[in-house]
């Protein structure tokens, strides 16, 4: 259980806090409940009961939120039992519920894991427990639990290097106009600090990436 927030919440965000501790007993040790407040995306969580992805309170929002976020804006919908997968090979389901504040805005986000591996293992015998939702949407089986935004950052850059049909030094510049239009489509420009980077791997000066950016924002593409 990790709940040393001191951070003034949000009454909708103090709200969900309350219950979170009894929802996490009663869904067992197998669970991790997250409470994130999304105006601080570098360290949005604000309280964690159970230990499932190892994070703890200041862990920075994940690429999957990030990218919620930057799509839908304050219409971001709720995404239920879908499968994702930690770096050591288990396999969890979770959950993320957006919580807004009386305007209909997004402050929030209440995330539950569940560790699924051992259900998986058994196979044909769990397969009730073993559902998890259909392959778009909902399947976001490369989300990122990072303990800092760096990681973040880094890991999302690396994807869409990873993915790219030319290696970075053979980028022209449309290639690498290309190449940050994605990021900002993931929203990966609302971090601090992710310009610099960017322009590190690209090989360019910030200001570069900002004139991308402004042209890109701008529509010209």
């Amino acid at each position: 259980m990790t709940n040393g927030n001191t951070r003034a919440l949000h009454p909708n965000l103090q709200a969900v806090l309350q219950v979170m501790e009894g929802l996490q007993g009663v869904l067992g040790s197998r669970y991790e409940v997250i409470l994130h407040d999304l105006s601080h995306v570098e360290n949005s969580i604000v309280a964690i009961f159970g230990n499932v992805t190892g994070r703890r309170i200041g862990a920075p929002a994940t690429n999957f939120l990030l990218e919620c976020l930057r799509k839908y804006g304050d219409d971001a919908p709720d995404s239920v039992n879908y499968r994702t997968n930690l770096p050591d090979g288990r396999v969890l389901r979770s959950s993320t519920m957006f919580i807004r504040d009386n305007a209909g805005m997004i402050i929030g986000s209440l995330c539950i894991n569940q560790d699924m591996t051992d259900f998986a293992l058994a196979g044909k015998l769990m397969q009730e427990l073993n559902l998890f939702a259909p392959s778009g949407e909902g399947a976001h089986s490369r989300e990122r639990f990072a303990r800092d935004i760096s990681e973040v950052t880094e890991s999302m850059v690396k994807d869409e290097i990873d993915a790219f049909s030319r290696p970075v030094a053979y980028m022209q510049r449309e290639d690498k106009l290309e190449f940050v239009r994605r990021l900002e489509e993931k929203g990966i420009f609302d971090v601090r600090g992710a310009v610099e980077y960017v322009a590190e791997c690209l090989s360019v000066t910030n200001f570069t990436i900002y004139n991308y950016l402004k042209e890109i924002r701008g529509g010209k593409r």
